[in-house]
């Protein structure tokens, strides 16, 4: 027969001792918030409760403050060196993690959080408390530069298993787990959580005759969790974690080599004789970064075609303009000022908000990339003529704020006035064309990123998130369109993979974008 009690009217730190109390006592206990800024614990026996007293008078003698007295019975399994935040903590920090994470098949968020609940305990065990492995996940060589060896010993005894820095690396970690050739054919049942479990027992995944229902059992649970906005409202087994084997590679006939990189080391040029204007330190370390097209000549006028000359032409305008970015070329070349620091911050994005973390003047906390490209340009009465606003005959016209601007002089079919006839412009075959708005992307004609600029934004978020695995998040990278969406349309149709034999590949919104670099890390060993 359960027994249920709750203690009400603590601060987190309290509530987070007394749930450890209950735990090690046999409880399964939550952590719960309350309307007032307080938290309730509520801890259920399923047998006999032995050794706990309750008291409604707390330390300081304030009756309107419940706590407990505790008389803690000795038990083989108790684990009295256990932090006594770190389960609830642990946990909270990854739910919230699972909730925004970019992951490859978004139908089975649940039911992965759910294999984490069976495997860790709900952030209970010491592989998830040291290591921040939740899964269980033993070490393969495949995971070099995601997760480091570690020897632990679990209930089958010591093995090697994977240790991840942060539970956004550990959530990277897990996908990257999945894709190698062992489970080929697990994106068959990525619309399907129950076909997905199966697929994985039946490939050897794990070894609990029982682990399927297992799982299955805790997904009503997990959708509860990623649905809750409330992250300190989270569930503490009264297990240890299950620590679930992971068979071996003999066992899985698991003899993958290394996987092959598809992007590379980014191509970064330090430009001796540009200095640009930084303005401080980041408070929480490089956390993102902004995608522009920089709007400029993507080629010297008049003269012989230079593919680097227009991000080293606009890598000099932010020194002239007091900004700090650095530039993408059309061969892919990532263009820096000698003084470039990826901790440090200067302007590049103007007045913006962050649309996931609500912040307001985002270049502190995300690095700025202008690409070389004219981006949006504007139809013309020659239907094989696209022109830039460098090209455009222009015309004044104030702003919201009342200062008067200039733009293209459009006629009445949005059509613009080639102003030389000798200068830039485009061919409909050269264009990419929106034809209506979507996500970042705003309606309109575009030039496309070059295939090779594309390449370079993937591969230096990759770096990035190498470099700075605790603070870089593949979440927080935006379109200046995202985070200024009433004045910008930067890099809007712009980007994409670019031209193919085929012809020019179809448009990429910036939540595309982010999913293509969250499978391009999941893919590749990252040493």
């Amino acid at each position: 027969m359960s027994q249920v009690f709750e203690i009400t009217d603590m601060d987190l730190a309290t509530a987070q001792e007394t749930a450890k109390i209950y735990i090690d006592d046999g409880a399964a206990a939550a952590i719960l918030p309350q309307e007032n800024g307080k938290f309730t614990v509520r801890a259920t026996y399923s047998g006999e409760v032995t050794d706990i007293a309750l008291s409604s008078t707390s330390k300081s003698g304030n009756s309107n403050d419940s706590t407990i007295t505790v008389l803690p019975k000795t038990s083989p399994n108790s684990k009295k060196n256990l932090p006594t935040s770190a389960p609830t903590i642990k946990w909270s920090e990854l739910v919230a993690a699972a909730r925004i994470a970019i992951i490859p098949a978004p139908r089975l968020r649940a039911v992965t959080l759910a294999q984490w609940i069976v495997e860790s305990g709900r952030g209970s065990s010491d592989l998830a408390l040291q290591h921040n492995n939740f899964g269980g996940l033993k070490w393969r060589d495949e995971m070099s530069g995601i997760a480091t060896k570690v020897r632990y010993g679990a209930h089958d005894g010591f093995d090697d298993y994977c240790a991840f820095p942060s539970v956004e690396t550990f959530i990277a970690g897990y996908w990257a787990f999945i894709q190698r050739d062992v489970y080929k054919g697990w994106r068959d049942h990525a619309e399907d959580p129950v076909g997905y479990i199966n697929f994985l027992k039946a490939r050897g995944y794990a070894a609990d005759v029982n682990y399927v229902s297992k799982v299955l059992n805790r997904l009503p649970e997990a959708e509860a969790l990623l649905q809750s906005g409330v992250s300190t409202a989270v569930v503490v087994n009264s297990t240890n974690g299950e620590d679930l084997d992971r068979p071996s590679r003999v066992e899985l006939g698991d003899s993958l080599g290394p996987l092959g990189s598809i992007f590379g080391a980014p191509s970064f040029v330090t430009v001796g004789q540009v200095e640009h204007k930084f303005l401080g330190p980041r408070s929480n370390g490089l956390e993102g970064m902004i995608i522009h097209y920089d709007a400029g000549r993507d080629r010297p006028k008049g003269k012989a075609d230079d593919i680097e000359w227009g991000a080293i032409n606009c890598l000099e305008s932010g020194q002239k303009n007091g900004f700090a970015y650095a530039t993408i070329s059309r061969s892919g070349k990532i263009y820096l000022p000698r003084n470039f620091s990826w901790e440090n911050w200067g302007s590049h994005a103007g007045e913006s908000l962050c649309p996931r973390t609500k912040r307001t003047g985002v270049s502190r906390y995300y690095v700025g990339f202008e690409v070389n490209c004219p981006g949006l340009v504007f139809p013309t009465d020659d239907a094989d003529a696209y022109v830039p606003w460098f090209n455009a005959v222009m015309k004044k016209v104030k702003n919201k704020n009342g200062d008067w601007i200039s733009v293209p002089d459009l006629d009445a079919k949005g059509r613009a006035k080639i102003r030389d006839a000798n200068d830039a412009t485009y061919k409909k075959s050269e264009v990419r064309y929106a034809s209506q708005n979507n996500g970042n992307i705003r309606r309109g004609h575009y030039v496309p990123y070059t295939s090779e600029q594309y390449k370079a934004l993937i591969a230096v978020a990759l770096y990035l998130k190498r470099k700075f695995p605790d603070s870089f998040r593949f979440d927080y990278i935006f379109g200046h369109d995202d985070v200024s969406p009433d004045r910008k349309v930067d890099p809007g149709a712009s980007l994409g993979k670019g031209m193919t034999a085929q012809g020019i590949e179809p448009a990429m919104t910036t939540e595309q974008f982010r999913q293509e670099v969250f499978a391009a890390w999941s893919k590749e060993p990252q040493s």
